[in-house]
């Protein structure tokens, strides 16, 4: 039940997308060899010890100097035992070292090479540096909101899902093929129902904007979600905070104040039991950590530090992140 077993994916990408695709190949069964630079590494081993744990489990660490040219030569060993490659450095460096696609598909037609990058290859942003909330903005998926989310989508669902994505449908038809994949373009394409061009019903929606699909402050600080599109979720909720004469006014935005003054009357825990058999659509938001010792979330064998693929596959038990370096003599030490 290891779809990905014998696959082996060198991937020289850093910090956060290209290592959580790599991350869900692992959980697949791929054998991920991680290429780190001598010294500290992936950045993110310092930035966030914890974040870099749980983005590396299961993989091996290599170390290679890629400036110098017995590294770049000892890459290009290593390459040629893959069948994937992801990398994450800007537009042309891989070209100026040799490692690029056109350098290496003449000696290994079969490579998959995905390249993750905040704006693509090529284009008038492709040297642009950036971070997931950059991408997020330029692709329209900050709007109205002035902090950044808590999850990272354009690095995490633009970058290594999609990645993920385009891998498994490489190696399906079996044919090596080179995969410039945009983050800034894979947030667009999450986008496209939210770009309202005046005419979109569903946008406008879910913007928040109405009282039967927001989220309310509560007393203690705290927030609720109410996502009663359907009349009859609607009519429930009306019912729990006991205003029968709302039910008709879910679809009006002058009504919104007054819901979130009546949820700002009493705390989220409150709420949340007097929502906790009504048929509504109402859940309180949580932190990540309260989620994860949720029972809804604990029964379903989810936690935080154990990476599990909502896939319907069985559990897969990956092991810690490697130490930097960990697996350089086994790996090279193979390639004679």
């Amino acid at each position: 039940m290891k779809p990905l077993a014998g696959t082996r994916i060198v991937d020289l990408s850093r910090y956060a997308p290209g290592p959580y695709g790599s991350l869900v190949c692992a959980a697949l069964g791929a054998e991920v060899i991680k290429v780190e630079a001598p010294g500290d590494g992936d950045p993110l081993r310092q930035m966030d010890a914890q974040a870099f744990a749980r983005l590396n489990q299961g993989k091996k660490s290599v170390v290679l100097d890629l400036k110098t040219e017995d590294g770049a030569a000892e890459l290009r060993r290593l390459l040629a035992t893959a069948r994937v490659v992801m990398e994450s450095f800007r537009p042309g460096v891989m070209a100026r070292l040799g490692l690029d696609y056109a350098s290496l598909r003449t000696s290994a037609p079969e490579i998959i090479y995905v390249s993750i990058s905040g704006y693509g290859q090529s284009g008038p942003s492709a040297m642009r540096a950036g971070h997931d909330v950059n991408y997020m903005a330029s692709a329209g998926a900050l709007d109205g909101v002035v902090r950044p989310l808590p999850i990272q989508f354009a690095d995490f669902a633009a970058g290594g899902l999609y990645a993920v994505v385009a891998i498994l449908a490489a190696l399906m038809d079996g044919t090596g093929r080179y995969i410039d994949l945009s983050m800034h373009e894979g947030v667009l394409s999450l986008s496209r129902l939210s770009a309202g061009d005046g005419e979109g019903v569903l946008s406008d929606t879910l913007s928040g904007r109405y009282p039967n699909y927001a989220v309310y402050a509560t007393k203690d600080g705290g927030a609720l979600s109410v996502g009663a599109l359907e009349p009859k979720f609607w009519e429930a909720f009306c019912a729990v905070v006991e205003r029968p004469d709302w039910v008709a006014l879910g679809g009006d935005p002058g009504l919104r104040p007054d819901v979130a003054e009546l949820i700002q009357t009493r705390t989220r825990d409150v709420w949340e039991e007097l929502f906790r058999e009504a048929d509504a659509c109402v859940e309180v938001v949580r932190t990540a950590k309260e989620a994860f010792a949720h029972p809804r979330t604990t029964h379903r064998g989810q936690t935080l530090d154990d990476f599990q693929l909502p896939f319907g596959l069985p559990r897969t038990v990956l092991g810690k992140a490697p130490a930097l370096g960990e697996h350089t003599a086994e790996i090279l030490g193979a390639l004679g």
